[in-house]
């Protein structure tokens, strides 16, 4: 819409420039109009005055039409006919119609004489009509010098048309398209308000909560044991009202736990799944596309995600010695659970696709649950494996260093009374040492891949089966007795004195106060 209205603005000020030029060619126009018009006028009646002579001239030479054109012309045709009928030899037919002739002649004299009269009058009006004719030439000669310049603007006029056309064309053009968006706008902002009006009612529960929660966090901020005490109590009974009243709200309360449920690996019930049992189905409507191209946009991941498991399926062995990656993908499932649960179903929605897409969709979740659930699998039983083989290491170092001490004792029967027993002594020593470090390290263990929760491989050295080399303990060195008489003796002796000095000012100070 913004675009549309971005390519109106040059337009629009190009068609207002266009028609600030055609403003004056279109008055020059007028004015030109004018005046032919008024030349027109002007040259109307000297026509009129032109026709009129024409007219009589064309009467006068119907009327004279086998008629002399004067009395003279008369007389010499009759003088010829009488000459002919004296002079010359001729038949008496011939003579009866020469007499005819000449009688006929007779009798048109007077309409020769009526022609001749107004042939006189007409030739005194010729100067007259000679000059009516100029003044006519005159004044077509500059309709003629008019009409050029008007052709010159009506052409320049013509252009301006022209191009003021295309640009009212493409605006409205531009038009059409700004309508559509505008109408476009108005549905998704329609949209927008009921998915955002729905976000709210499923949101109104949490935000409750949350006022709830500061609530209480401010009763215990101050200390307010009683109000805190029957804010909880009137909050668990109206929950157990509704709990007991209303089926929507255990459905709902069913429907936001089952993304947790999921990701957990829990059931219906909240016990662990087995690794033969199906994961919880979060049924998920996804929007419908708008346009067509939105449609295409979105078939494209639909693809992706028929052929993203077979991958993943093949991939799963030769990952099985990381299981962080598993639990990541776990937890990016559940995430993208909670969020198809989050999400608000769209009112335009078309019933095909949506059964293909939750067919498709339960049985990627299928697969992936039950791929998790076989690695799980394969890590206890590692794991398990580990622990026995860690377990029959140390029976046998335990066994090792049995015999090792029984080869000790026996060597030290051989020796005297004073050294014996201090040797007893670090024996026992060395073995609890021993115990303390076999069982330090066995605590280790666990704690450790608990952590870490990965398998880590190590290069174990082939054990050797040849003799240990005997160990030779060190003697202690015998302390003398006055080594540790004289600091004990000394050390009593501050104690009493420290004994007297708090006994004098706690008994005898304060009894002398009082007397």
């Amino acid at each position: 819409m913004v675009v549309c209205l971005i390519l109106k603005l040059p337009l629009q000020t190009e068609r207002f420039s266009i028609i600030s030029e055609l403003k004056p060619l279109t008055t020059e126009n007028k004015q030109y109009n004018e005046v032919v018009s008024e030349k027109l006028k002007e040259m109307e009646p000297l026509q009129n005055r032109l026709g009129k002579f024409r007219d009589e001239n064309n009467a006068m030479r119907a009327q004279g039409a086998g008629l002399c054109s004067s009395i003279e012309e008369l007389d010499q045709t009759i003088k010829r006919l009488n000459d002919r009928i004296s002079h010359e030899s001729i038949s008496l037919d011939e003579e009866k119609r020469l007499i005819r002739q000449i009688a006929q002649l007779e009798k048109s004299r007077p309409k020769v004489i009526s022609t001749s009269v107004k042939r006189a009058q007409i030739q005194d009006t010729v100067v007259e009509r000679d000059t009516i004719q100029d003044q006519v030439k005159t004044i077509g000669v500059g309709i003629d010098e008019v009409k050029k310049e008007r052709q010159a603007v009506r052409s320049k006029i013509k252009a301006l048309e022209d191009e003021l056309k295309s640009v009212d064309a493409e605006i409205a053009s531009l038009q059409e398209d700004l309508t559509a968006a505008t109408t476009k706008k108005d549905k998704a902002y329609e949209s927008l308000s009921q998915l955002r009006h729905e976000r709210d009612v499923y949101n109104s529960s949490f935000i409750e909560n949350r006022k709830l929660l500061f609530k209480a966090k401010d009763l215990a901020s101050r200390s307010e044991v009683s109000e805190l005490q029957e804010l909880h109590k009137r909050e668990v009974d109206k929950i157990m009202e509704e709990w007991c009243n209303s089926k929507t709200f255990r459905e709902d309360y069913e429907k936001r736990i089952l993304s947790s449920l999921n990701s957990r690996l829990m059931s219906r019930d909240g016990r662990m799944r087995n690794p033969d049992e199906k994961p919880i189905f979060i049924e998920t409507h996804a929007p419908a596309a708008p346009a067509e191209q939105e449609s295409l946009q979105l078939k494209m991941p639909a693809k992706q995600a028929k052929e993203a498991p077979a991958p993943q399926a093949e991939a799963a062995p030769k990952d099985e010695p990381r299981p962080k990656a598993t639990v990541k993908s776990a937890k990016a499932s559940a995430a993208l659970d909670a969020d198809d649960d989050s999400e608000a179903e769209s009112p335009k929605e078309k019933p095909k696709p949506k059964e293909v897409n939750v067919a498709k969709l339960k049985e990627i979740k299928r697969q992936e649950e039950i791929e998790k659930n076989r690695l799980a699998l394969e890590r206890k039983k590692k794991l398990a494996e580990k622990q026995a083989a860690k377990a029959a290491v140390r029976a046998q170092k335990d066994a090792e260093r049995k015999l090792k001490k029984e080869e000790k004792k026996a060597k030290k029967k051989a020796e005297t009374a004073d050294t014996e027993e201090p040797t007893e002594s670090d024996k026992s020593d060395g073995a609890t040492e021993c115990q303390a470090d076999d069982e330090s390290a066995l605590a280790s263990a666990p704690v450790k891949k608990e952590q870490k929760k990965s398998v880590q491989y190590r290069n174990v050295v082939a054990k050797s089966k040849a003799p240990l080399p005997k160990v030779i303990l060190k003697r202690k060195k015998a302390q003398s007795y006055w080594s540790w008489a004289g600091p004990a003796a000394a050390v009593a002796a501050v104690l009493v004195a420290l004994l007297a000095v708090l006994g004098y000012y706690q008994y005898y100070r304060p009894a002398s106060a009082g007397n």
